[in-house]
C-alpha cells in the first residue's frame, strides 16, 4: 500500500517510528528528522497532504486539551466506536493497524495512560487507570454505545473499564480482549517467558521451511545472524556514549514498571456483559497467560483463535493485524447487523 492511500494517523504513526516529528505552527506545518529518515517520499507526503495533517493535528489537539486520555486512530464511521487500552508499556499507536485493517467506518479511539506525555505521573492502581478512562471518555461521548477493547496486560484495565461504565448506566455493548494476560499471573511468568521463546523459535522454523533450497535456508539464517550482530554492536555502541536523560523515557519507564505492579495486584471480579477473549492461536491456551481464567469472571465469554503462526507480541501488527481484524468482525458482527 502506497503512503498516499494510508490515513493520516497512520502516515503520522509511522513517521514517529523513525523518530521523524511533526507539528503544527498556526497555519504551517513543522518537521524535525534525524540524518537519513527524512525520505523523498515523505516529504512528498508532508508538502502533498499540508493541509490534512494540519486538520487532523488541530483535531487531536482539541481531544488532547479536553481528554488528554483519548487518542482518535480513526474518528469517522458509523460503527459502535471502539475505545481500546494498550498493554503495560502505553503505547496508543499499538492499535494503528488494526485500526487500518477495520475499515474507515470504524471509529477507534486509543486510550493513553497518565504517565506516557512525560508530563503526567503513572497511576498504581487498575481501578484508578480505569476510573481516568471512564471519566474521559463519558466527556468524549455521553452515555455510549462504546466497545471497549484491551491488548494483553491492558485486558484487565479494559474488563474494569467496562464494569465502571456500565455501573454508570453507559452502553457497552461488548468487551474484546487480545491476547490477555490473567491477573496475576507471577507464578505463571516463567511458562509464558518459555511459551515466548518457543513460539518465536517455532515462527523462524515455518520461515526456514518455506525456503526450496539448502542455499536459500543457509542465507535466511545467515541473514537473521547478521542483522542480529548488528543490533548487538549498535546496542553496545549506545552504551559507551553519553547518556542524556529524556524525561518523556524515563516518564515512560517508570509508566511500564509502575503499569505491571498495578496489574499483578488487580483482582478482577465478575462482569455480566458479553466479553469476547481474541487469542493470537490455539496453543496460547496452554500458555502462562492463562486465559482460560477469564471464565472465572466472565462465565459465558467467547473465544477467537488466530492462525497458527501468530504470535500474541505482533498479533496487532502486520501482517497478524489482517487475520485479527477479521476475527474482530466476526466476533461482533451481529453488534452491527
Amino acid at each position: 500500500m502506497s503512503l498516499r492511500a494510508i490515513p493520516v494517523a497512520e502516515l503520522l504513526a509511522t513517521l514517529a517510528a523513525r523518530d521523524i516529528k511533526v507539528w503544527a505552527d498556526d497555519d504551517r506545518l513543522r518537521c524535525n528528522a534525524p540524518a537519513g529518515a527524512l525520505t523523498a517520499e515523505f516529504r512528498e507526503q508532508l508538502r502533498d497532504r499540508k493541509d490534512e495533517i494540519l486538520d487532523f493535528l488541530s483535531m487531536a489537539a482539541t481531544v488532547a486539551r479536553q481528554q488528554p486520555a483519548i487518542v482518535p486512530l480513526q474518528s469517522q464511521g458509523t460503527r459502535t466506536p471502539i475505545f481500546a487500552v494498550p498493554g503495560h508499556v502505553g503505547a496508543p499507536f499499538t492499535f494503528s493497524d488494526l485500526s487500518k485493517h477495520l475499515g474507515d467506518d470504524q471509529p477507534f479511539y486509543a486510550l493513553q495512560p497518565s504517565g506516557y506525555d512525560g508530563q503526567s505521573e503513572p497511576m498504581e492502581r487498575v481501578e484508578d487507570i480505569a476510573e481516568y478512562f471512564a471519566r474521559q471518555i463519558v466527556e468524549y461521548q455521553p452515555a455510549g454505545p462504546y466497545i471497549i477493547a484491551g491488548y494483553c496486560s491492558g485486558a484487565s484495565t479494559a474488563f474494569e473499564l467496562a464494569k465502571i461504565l456500565g455501573q454508570r448506566g453507559a452502553e457497552v455493548r461488548c468487551v474484546v480482549l487480545f491476547g490477555p494476560l490473567y491477573p496475576p499471573t507471577n507464578e505463571k511468568l516463567p511458562r509464558l517467558a518459555y511459551f515466548s521463546a518457543r513460539s518465536h523459535v517455532e515462527a523462524i522454523a515455518r520461515e526456514i521451511a518455506k525456503r526450496p533450497t539448502f542455499a536459500a535456508r543457509l542465507r535466511y539464517v545467515s541473514g537473521r545472524l547478521g542483522n542480529r550482530l548488528r543490533d548487538l554492536v549498535i546496542r553496545f555502541r549506545e552504551r559507551k556514549q553519553p547518556v542524556v536523560a529524556d524525561p518523556v523515557l524515563e516518564s515512560r519507564a517508570r509508566l511500564k514498571s509502575t503499569a505491571m505492579a498495578a496489574f499483578r495486584r488487580y483482582i478482577p471480579m465478575p462482569y455480566s456483559g458479553r466479553v469476547c477473549i481474541v487469542l493470537p492461536n490455539t496453543d496460547w491456551l496452554r500458555s502462562g497467560a492463562a486465559a482460560r481464567r477469564w471464565l472465572r469472571v466472565a462465565p459465558h465469554a467467547d473465544f477467537y483463535f488466530g492462525p497458527a503462526n501468530c504470535r500474541a507480541a505482533s498479533m496487532l501488527e502486520d501482517p497478524e493485524a489482517s487475520a485479527i481484524a477479521e476475527l474482530y468482525r466476526k466476533a461482533t458482527k451481529k453488534l452491527n447487523d
